[in-house]
């Protein structure tokens, strides 16, 4: 494998995880403090990255160092960046509700289970499965 295949894999795998995470190219630059441009660089795969970056990256995102060298040709990055818009609401939800008391993740759930009944998605029930 050329090195500039190494980069390209890299850099795809990189992007897709900022995505799915949500996270803006000026938050992930931020994040690593590097530029904007640069992270753009990396991710189009036209630059290549020091292994300590590399493990900076993996720690944000929670994902191991090896993850980044895997091939992915299950989908193309604007498969994969439709597919990961509702994962990323998801993650958004979790970051905004993270710090709510025990009585307003109640409020969210019991206000989740009734929209899911107004959908007709099933019945809403009480919270009690989740106070166990």
């Amino acid at each position: 494998m050329t090195k500039e295949r190494l980069r390209k894999i890299i850099g795809e795998n990189v992007r897709r995880e900022r995505i799915l995470r949500d996270i803006s190219m000026d938050e992930f630059a931020e994040m690593l403090t590097l530029t904007p441009g640069f992270i753009g660089l990396i991710e189009r795969g036209q630059r290549g990255t020091t292994s300590s970056t590399l493990y900076k990256i993996a720690d944000i995102f929670g994902a191991s160092i090896d993850s980044f060298f895997e091939i992915r040709e299950d989908l193309t990055m604007s498969e994969a960046d439709g597919k990961n818009k509702s994962m990323a609401k998801r993650q958004k939800i979790s970051s905004l509700i993270f710090d709510f008391t025990g009585e307003e993740l109640d409020y969210v759930i019991n206000s989740l289970l009734n929209l899911r009944s107004l959908r007709g998605m099933g019945e809403a029930t009480t919270d009690e499965e989740y106070n166990e």
